[in-house]
């Protein structure tokens, strides 16, 4: 054998051991195929897909899935009279509890007005000194007077619209009312599913969940509202 072949099959050799040590072999095509190692080959993509998952969190039994969380809360009255309000802040914190630091999240309690969480409006990014503030806001938040669902609703979708999560979800609690001072019940509501279509550009998943008593007008509301916006209608019963 002269020298000159017995280099080439020296440096082919050396090329084949060393897509061995990486992972690879010859197929019996003479192809090269992969080995299988401790890591898969797309093992990259897979941990981008897992970190692409959505949470999963439990609100009033109901599962929800996301990586963006908002609330809208009845704080009227009868919430407060009946306990309901206490239940609902309960559950709240429970979830706020439960993010990690990629979720983003807002908080809003409405009665005849509007309170909410972060104050500026932007969305509130789940660090712990977020998640803290945003658990005294709901443990410090008064019931009220008056159901403006309508005003709740939009800051919640304009608040949903400016965060960058890939699976938003908002979820509206309460009896469904609409007694908006200075408005009759039933045309306030229609008005309100037709601002909360227009503002839900996105297509942002939108639940309710009814508690206490109401009527077929309430019902109504909270049916369209869910399913209008590729969300679920839950009747809680006590």
């Amino acid at each position: 054998m002269t020298r000159s072949l017995r280099s080439v099959r020296w440096v082919v050799g050396s090329f084949a051991l060393s897509l061995l040590t990486a992972g690879w072999a010859f197929s019996q095509e003479g192809g090269l195929a992969k080995e299988n190692l401790d890591l898969p080959y797309d093992a990259i993509g897979l941990n981008e897909e897992e970190e692409d998952a959505p949470e999963v969190v439990s609100f009033y039994g109901q599962t929800l899935e996301g990586d963006g969380f908002f609330y809208v809360i009845d704080k009227s009255g009868s919430m407060q009279d009946s306990g309901e309000l206490t239940i609902a802040k309960r559950e709240v914190i429970k979830n706020i509890g439960e993010f990690s630091e990629r979720v983003q999240f807002g908080i809003f309690f409405f009665d005849k007005g509007l309170t909410k969480f972060p104050s500026s409006g932007a969305p509130a990014e789940a660090n712990p000194g977020m998640k803290s503030s945003a658990i005294s806001f709901t443990q410090s938040t008064a019931g009220g007077s008056g159901s403006c669902p309508q005003a709740g609703l939009v800051a919640a979708l304009n608040m949903a619209n400016q965060a960058s999560s890939k699976h938003k979800v908002i979820v509206y609690l309460g009896d469904g009312g609409g007694t908006c001072p200075g408005s009759d019940e039933e045309p306030y509501l229609r008005q309100t599913l037709a601002a909360v279509s227009a503002q839900n550009w996105q297509r942002i998943q939108i639940n309710s969940i009814g508690v206490l008593q109401y009527g077929a007008v309430n019902e109504k509301f909270m049916k369209d509202l869910a399913s209008m916006n590729g969300g679920t209608y839950t009747k809680m019963s006590r």
